[in-house]
């Protein structure tokens, strides 16, 4: 992993804390949802042979792996993220001697250190709602992408990790912690309407814009399985908040909420995701 001298300001270094948290088991089947979504992403953008593609915000590198299997050995893949455990996660797998022609940076996706017209494609899964300015991310990869390149993302409706996330959101709250809005607190909840999607890559100069939405959802197979989402992804950030004995009675009082929403099937999962692709022309 090759690194940047970079400076973060007070929310990025405080997602890149709670995704470090996070790191260990980012990868845990019960959040099998970043794969599905991340390897839909990298189908829909028709990532192809002798392709070199930004992976931005990749995280254990999920999206990245996949575009590499696409490229083969003439293209190549970036994944650029600001959590720096996050990308040892990425990092491990490449100790595993696969043969991919695949590196990742710990730097900023918003300001990236590549040159104009680096890149064929430019994916980003479940990343640009991180963003407190999201178009001018998207401009930024518009910047190093190729004429003829593509920029695709990804991103989850309203109805996504509900009523789960609800539950979660008003047990949190009973505990008096502070969450980043009074409303519609998680970071995904700031891009669910493909129309959102249209004018950021129309206000970035993207064109030939698609957007698609597609529900990915799984059945998890018991509360447990929900705890493991809280602990591995962007629901840690809330928990950290509590104390070791608040935990405990936060996470028995919860679980015993979800797992009233259990059947014979399981505990469903709503994964309502978001795709858009925009070229550069």
């Amino acid at each position: 992993m090759l690194t940047k001298n970079f400076e973060l300001n007070a929310h990025k270094q405080k997602v890149a804390t709670v995704y470090n948290l996070a790191s260990d088991g980012y990868d845990k089947p019960a959040l099998r949802f970043f794969p599905i979504v991340a390897e839909r992403l990298v189908e829909l953008a028709n990532v192809r042979e002798e392709n070199n593609v930004l992976d931005a915000g990749t995280g254990t590198g999920v999206a990245a792996f996949a575009a590499a299997q696409r490229v083969g050995r003439k293209g190549k893949v970036i994944g650029v993220d600001i959590g720096e455990q996050i990308l040892d996660q990425a990092c491990l797998k490449l100790d595993l001697g696969l043969p991919l022609n695949v590196s990742f940076f710990l730097g900023d996706m918003e300001h990236l250190e590549f040159p104009d017209e680096s890149f064929d494609v430019v994916l980003s899964a479940s990343s640009l709602f991180f963003l407190s300015d999201m178009q001018e991310g998207l401009k930024e990869w518009k910047r190093v992408l190729k004429r003829g390149g593509r920029v695709a993302i990804s991103g989850y409706s309203e109805s996504a990790f509900r009523p789960l996330s609800d539950l979660f959101e008003a047990r949190i709250r009973s505990y008096g912690v502070k969450l980043a809005a009074p409303t519609r607190p998680f970071s995904w909840q700031r891009l669910t309407e493909p129309e959102q999607y249209l004018s950021l890559f129309c206000n970035a100069g993207l064109e030939n814009i698609e957007v698609f939405s597609e529900q990915l959802g799984y059945r998890l197979q018991n509360a447990s399985e929900w705890w493991d989402v809280i602990w591995n992804s962007g629901f840690r950030g809330p928990v950290s908040q509590l104390s070791p004995e608040q935990l405990e009675q936060f996470k028995q009082e919860h679980l015993a909420e979800v797992d009233k929403l259990s059947t014979s099937k399981g505990i469903w999962l709503d994964i309502a995701a978001i795709f858009a692709i925009g070229h550069k022309l």
